[in-house]
């Protein structure tokens, strides 16, 4: 249960890593963004649209970070930022 917080979609000013699936969000890119109190702890966490999407549509609420499978079009992204 949320104690209180506020999500929003946001552009990204600088690259940041996705707490859903943990890969790459590149500066520039569109993102969620929740900030707040989550059962008594401090929450900062991000995610992309399609894992937002995912999260939104499964209600489930509470999440794992890592727990998403990373979406193609940001596991292309991230193994292009390795070579």
């Amino acid at each position: 249960m949320s104690d209180f917080g506020d999500g929003k979609w946001i552009v990204g000013r600088k690259p940041h890593r996705c707490d859903a699936c943990y890969g790459p969000i590149p500066e520039g890119e569109r993102h969620f963004n929740y900030r707040g109190m989550w059962e008594g702890e401090w929450q900062n966490w991000r995610m992309h649209e399609e894992c937002h999407a995912v999260w939104d549509t499964d209600d489930c609420g509470e999440f794992s970070a890592g727990d998403f499978e990373m979406p193609e079009r940001v596991r292309l992204l991230a193994r292009g930022a390795a070579c």
